[in-house]
């Protein structure tokens, strides 16, 4: 009989094999407006609650999370410091 901790063990290694070779999601879309910490962003269709990079000029990013949606628009909040 196995023991339980040797159990975990298999599993994880097992999951970790499984997402070793999957390619990242990927999706881009555009932003349409900011207002205050609210980015509105149209071309994604991403569920509440998914994180994000939005591009800014100079080559970095900030993380953001979709807070909601109206029809064809996104809306997301930064997650990072924003400066």
């Amino acid at each position: 009989m196995k023991r339980h901790g040797e159990t975990w063990r298999i599993f994880l290694q097992d999951g970790q094999q499984l997402v070793e070779g999957v390619t990242p999601f990927q999706s881009a879309g555009r932003l349409t407006r900011i207002n205050g910490l609210v980015m509105e962003a149209a071309g994604l269709r991403l569920p509440l609650g998914s994180g994000c990079k939005v591009m800014v000029p100079g080559g970095g990013y900030v993380e953001a999370e979709v807070v909601g949606f109206n029809g064809d628009r996104l809306f997301m909040m930064p997650t990072d410091d924003v400066f």
